[in-house]
């Protein structure tokens, strides 16, 4: 059984969410440019012998010109992932981060609204002097009393800390075991070799 999840990376430029993607998908860590638009990539995720997911992850630009762009690709997404910089000052960091979470909801379609899962990243943890800041605790905690699908975990792009948990634990975990069934559901219909097709046309030519 198998289900496709749409993921789209969304945040401010330069918080390094081409870094965090590319790291995870290969394996590496490289120094991007300005993504222009949005970037498209995939990986399959084999959970068990039963269940596998693709992961459809969008890598939309940050910057304000190309925000108009960045709207087209919230419909039907299942999972948000908001990535803000750590090192830079946390305040202004949170603001964007609302920012975000305020347009996603306001241009996701209905239906994505009523499943919609978010995933506050702090990237760049590598390069803190100290590795805690309450102020980010008490944000997802306030968040969390009026959106109950939002998470927060910490992450380094360039040391790859945490970012395989970022996919393959907190974002699997966030789908709904519905969600294999539908797909099972949807599935199209097949017809074995060794069946007999009955033609039913009146024609004989």
């Amino acid at each position: 059984m198998s289900c496709t999840w749409k993921v789209v990376f969304l945040g401010e430029s330069s918080v390094g969410k081409s870094s965090v993607i590319t790291r995870y998908t290969q394996g590496k860590f490289l120094k991007n440019n300005a993504t222009i638009g949005a970037a498209f990539s995939s990986r399959k995720i084999v959970i068990d012998s039963n269940h596998e997911v693709q992961l459809e992850i969008w890598d939309t630009a940050g910057q304000e010109r190309y925000r108009s762009l960045t709207q087209m690709y919230y419909r039907n997404t299942d999972v948000a992932i908001i990535v803000f910089d750590l090192s830079l000052d946390i305040e202004e960091s949170l603001k964007h981060v609302d920012s975000w979470i305020e347009e996603l909801y306001k241009f996701t379609d209905e239906d994505s609204g009523n499943h919609l899962q978010i995933v506050v990243v702090g990237n760049k943890w590598d390069l803190l002097k100290e590795k805690k800041d309450v102020r980010i605790q008490e944000y997802i905690e306030s968040k969390g009393q009026d959106q109950c699908n939002l998470r927060y975990l910490e992450v380094s792009a360039k040391t790859g800390l945490n970012v395989t948990k970022l996919f393959e634990e907190t974002v699997i975990e966030l789908i709904p075991n519905d969600k294999f069934t539908l797909a099972i559901e949807n599935e199209p219909e097949t017809i074995p070799l060794n069946q007999e097709i009955i033609n039913t046309n009146s024609c004989n030519c």
